[in-house]
């Protein structure tokens, strides 16, 4: 909180840059990820438009491994709710691509297509993929025997929820 004049001004860290400020316009995908079968990926990083972020708040509440290595995609699916919902526009960090470093949601792709799922180790040091769903029960374990590429890690979800 800010006092000028007799004035109070309320600061706090908004993704939004304020009319003026520094942004970061992250690129918004042609593609989707699939929180369900798989999305067939008919795009190469196509960019549909951008939204412009604050790089103040990428940096203290995202952390991102760089803001050149940010994208945002479209999610659709029941696989991954109620961590996300059908439609939710996810942010990408397409430089977070090794799981062995921290569990999280992860972007994978298999052949050409596109799933969200969530990537966790064992306790005997294995890593597995699932879904979030109860209702979806997924698990897969990521041990080599399929060609999986991991695209980036989801670092925050933008969803509009209707009020």
């Amino acid at each position: 909180v800010a006092r000028d004049a007799g004035v109070v001004v309320v600061q706090t860290l908004s993704p939004t840059p304020q009319p003026g400020a520094p942004a970061v316009n992250i690129p918004l995908l042609a593609n989707a990820g699939s929180m369900g079968p798989g999305t067939d990926v008919e795009h190469d990083d196509v960019v549909v438009g951008s939204l412009a972020i604050s790089p103040d708040w990428l940096d203290k509440r995202i952390r991102p491994s760089s803001h050149d290595a940010l994208r945002f995609i479209h999610a659709y699916g029941d696989s991954m709710h109620p961590t996300f919902e059908d439609g939710d526009i996810l942010l990408v960090d397409t430089g977070r691509r090794d799981p062995s470093m921290a569990d999280g949601v992860y972007v994978l792709g298999t052949g050409k297509r596109l799933f969200i799922k969530r990537v966790t180790e064992r306790f005997d040091g294995s890593r597995i993929v699932s879904s979030d769903n109860k209702n979806v029960p997924l698990v897969q374990e990521l041990n080599g025997d399929s060609e999986i590429d991991v695209l980036g890690r989801v670092v925050w979800v933008w969803n509009g929820r209707k009020l």
